[in-house]
């Protein structure tokens, strides 16, 4: 299997990079007639978020948020394989001063991202623009398959490190005054309830803990698609850490509130590049069955 993926890698890599998200887009929108499970949690998520749209418009959002996930798939060849001056030239970057600010600040730099367009091209931009990073991941069952997939996303600089891996390396990293990269829009079984586009979502508090105990800048990094080209604009926005109180956790939810805000405000600019198929609100879903 491992080698019938890297295969189908290669072969995509040489097909135009806006041809190869076209196909993908369709065979997404394909799969939104035939995988029923998955569009019905898109359109619940859709009813919760937006219970003042049209049937019409969630069926579309759900559709084209599976367009864009078949895109992002077969942009992946080039996101893994395309050289580094290909990559740049499709990025507009927005914030690198502040980036670079914080970085001179010597107490690290964590770095936040969610499931927003092209995600893979989002945690190699960091790397891309000469800052790259120590990242959190999912490791995939296939070994030799996960091992060509690490390779690709370190390819630049960055550093992965399997999420179940001790954490010992994020506060070392955090001190020797480098950055670390964290996904945050997916449900958490053991996190903690935060909004999340207005709803209570089990959330990790884990990026805002470790700013507070480290003095540790703290971004937003979101990943805008201009159109449906393979081209994007890329924003770091820095988060401003509240006043620090006796109430760590409270703190810590008060900045996770913040981050997804700034992700709230780019998923309703364009509702239809973020995965709704993921149960979010997994944690609402359970309270209303019970």
């Amino acid at each position: 299997m491992a080698f019938i993926i890297k295969a189908l890698f290669y072969l995509v890599r040489f097909l135009p990079v806006r041809l190869a998200g076209a196909i993908g887009a369709g065979l997404g929108r394909m799969a939104y007639h035939i995988d029923g499970r998955h569009r019905d949690i898109a359109i619940r998520n859709l009813n919760r978020i937006y219970p003042q749209k049209g049937q019409a418009w969630k069926q579309r959002m759900s559709r084209e948020s599976f367009a864009e996930l078949g895109r992002t798939t077969f942009e992946m060849p080039h996101v893994f394989l395309r050289s580094k001056q290909f990559l740049t030239s499709r990025i507009e970057f927005i914030g690198l001063d502040e980036v670079s600010q914080a970085h001179k600040e010597g107490h690290g730099v964590i770095f936040t991202a969610c499931h927003l367009s092209n995600w893979e091209i989002g945690a190699l931009s960091l790397s891309l623009a000469d800052f790259p990073s120590n990242q959190m991941y999912r490791a995939i069952r296939q070994q030799p398959l996960d091992a060509f997939l690490k390779q690709c996303r370190e390819r630049f600089g960055n550093q992965l490190h399997e999420r179940r891996e001790n954490m010992r390396w994020l506060p070392k990293t955090l001190k020797q005054g480098h950055s670390v990269s964290i996904m945050i829009d997916q449900h958490l079984s053991n996190g903690v309830p935060v909004p999340f586009l207005g709803h209570p979502a089990r959330s990790t508090t884990l990026p805002a803990a470790y700013a507070r105990r480290n003095s540790a800048a703290l971004f937003a990094g979101i990943v805008h698609r201009i159109d449906h080209q393979f081209r994007f604009r890329i924003e770091f926005k820095r988060i401003t850490l509240p006043e620090q109180h006796q109430d760590t956790e409270q703190d810590a939810i008060i900045c996770t509130s913040a981050l997804h805000e700034a992700y709230a405000i780019a998923i309703h600019q364009r509702p239809e590049l973020w995965l709704w198929i993921h149960r979010r609100w997994l944690y609402l879903d359970e309270q209303e069955q019970a």
